[in-house]
């Protein structure tokens, strides 16, 4: 699944985005918010605490639990807006002959202008509300793709494909190294022979400067309903002694008077890998890089300054 807003998208967290001054007027607005801010702590404890004994379990297992998007699968299409990596997707499967495969596709934000471009294209999500929107869209616009509910870990296809991509930097939610070789081993079962698997992933040395725990509101969007207003905040800390970063992503549904109407909490770990260590799992499971780039206008990368880490990949040779 695509990981957006603070934690995928191109967001600054630091900056509240368009559209407060259209609640800010209301007092109602004004004092849920405060009351949002102050419970967020409390919120977020209490969501750990039911969950504690589950968790534990899953700790305990090899595999992973995913990111749960169809909590927000309503909401997704309001705030995930991105388009700064589309003409790289777009140029990128131009150039491929055959079928292309596109992983943890959500709700189909690159999904759709790669259809409308002509590319022949097969989608894979995990989650079944997320993929619904992606329906939904492609039915409304008289396109046509092959969508796919499947978990990446278990990939399963009786064919190969001329293009494999992960866009949005969604291999950060494979947490376990285990997951990642077991994700990368069946990228490679489904690469043709002189295929490419493109890999997108924030580069730490950029991103962990805004993982500081910090309570922030991402940005303020027309809610999913008429005259209502989407607030999306967020937290994250990264965990000691790990790669690992854990977020907290807070979403707040207003009516035209500023009145609270509906909220939701979501939980997100993604690994923030840094270039060794992808390049280092992406030779252990056959692959070699063709290319690599800091941003979505291929410009080179340089570890301090690319907000952006992408491996254009292929087959070792021989």
């Amino acid at each position: 699944m695509q990981n957006p807003g603070a934690f995928g998208a191109e967001s600054d967290p630091t900056q509240v985005k368009g559209g407060i001054a259209r609640t800010t007027g209301s007092q109602e607005w004004r004092a849920a918010n405060q009351r949002s801010c102050s419970e967020a702590t409390e919120e977020v404890e209490s969501f750990q605490n039911e969950d504690e004994g589950s968790e534990m379990n899953e700790h305990a297992s090899d595999r992973t639990k995913s990111i749960e998007w169809d909590r927000v699968a309503r909401f997704y299409d309001s705030y995930a807006q991105a388009t700064f990596d589309i003409p790289f997707f777009v140029q990128e499967t131009s150039t491929c002959p055959g079928d292309v495969l596109e992983l943890m596709a959500g709700t189909g934000r690159v999904s759709l202008p790669l259809v409308k471009a002509g590319v022949h294209l097969t989608c894979v999500d995990s989650a079944p509300e997320m993929l619904a929107v992606l329906r939904q869209k492609l039915a409304q616009e008289h396109l046509s793709a092959q969508v796919h509910e499947m978990d990446v870990r278990d990939l399963a296809f009786n064919k190969q494909f001329d293009l494999i991509l992960i866009p949005f930097h969604s291999f950060g939610e494979l947490t376990s190294p285990d997951d990642q070789k077991r994700v990368l081993a069946r990228i490679y079962e489904h690469l043709s022979e002189k295929g490419r698997f493109i890999c997108t992933l924030r580069n730490p040395s950029h991103r962990l400067r805004s993982v500081d725990g910090q309570f922030r509101l991402v940005g303020s969007y027309p809610g999913v309903e008429p005259q209502t207003t989407l607030l999306f905040w967020s937290v994250s800390n990264a965990e000691p002694a790990s790669n690992i970063v854990h977020a907290w992503q807070f979403y707040e549904l207003y009516d035209q008077q500023g009145m609270l109407r509906e909220k939701s909490l979501l939980e997100i770990r993604f690994a923030q890998l840094q270039r060794a260590e992808f390049e280092t799992l992406a030779e252990a499971s056959g692959f070699q890089v063709l290319s690599f780039y800091g941003d979505y206008a291929y410009a080179p990368f340089q570890e301090e300054m690319s907000p952006y880490m992408i491996w254009v990949l292929g087959k070792q040779s021989g």
